[in-house]
């Protein structure tokens, strides 16, 4: 609980170093700060035993309620590597996402990760980013690891590639409903 008021407090997303996200979490929680790492527990084979071990569900990432005073702690804290931004904003995760990621953790042993961005073919709409690209939909590309958006112009059989970042899309199902 940290000495803040609740008023100003919100969940803010934290990036940490290397296998560092539990370290942390204690920290953080020796200094009254809400934190909060989802962890899932898995049983591993050695080649002479088998062991359960418990290990964060978002590796290198930590939650933690703050104001901005209690952010710049944060940040200060040995292990934290830097605070994550979206369009120039700290991230910040909803207040209900919080209620669901800890209502999870009552069976870690089930828990697993799944990837949210667009599968390469997939038909996107690019809901964010700048505004003059907003609307434009398109199939998602990707190279070297960048996401692209792909018109295809089949009158000269050639095709227009938009660099995108990959929260700017939503699959034109999505955009539908």
């Amino acid at each position: 609980m940290s000495t803040s008021s609740d008023d100003n407090r919100v969940w803010r997303v934290f990036y940490t170093r290397a296998r560092a996200e539990k370290k942390c979490e204690t920290r953080l929680d020796e200094r009254r700060i809400d934190v909060m790492v989802p962890k899932r527990t898995e049983v591993r084979q050695w080649s002479d035993r088998k062991k359960e071990v418990t290990e964060p569900l978002f590796r290198n990432y930590l939650f933690a309620r703050v104001d901005e005073k209690d952010r710049l702690r944060v940040l200060r804290t040995n292990g934290i590597a830097r605070c994550v931004h979206f369009d120039g904003e700290p991230a910040r995760l909803r207040e209900e996402t919080v209620e669901r990621l800890q209502k999870a953790q009552a069976v870690p042993e089930r828990l697993s990760t799944a990837n949210l961005r667009p599968a390469v073919g997939e038909t996107v709409t690019i809901t964010g980013g700048p505004e003059r690209l907003q609307g434009l939909a398109g199939e998602v590309l990707q190279h070297r690891g960048q996401t692209y958006l792909l018109v295809r112009v089949q009158a000269v059989r050639q095709a227009v590639k938009i660099q995108v970042a990959a929260d700017w899309v939503q699959t034109t199902s999505d955009t539908q409903r």
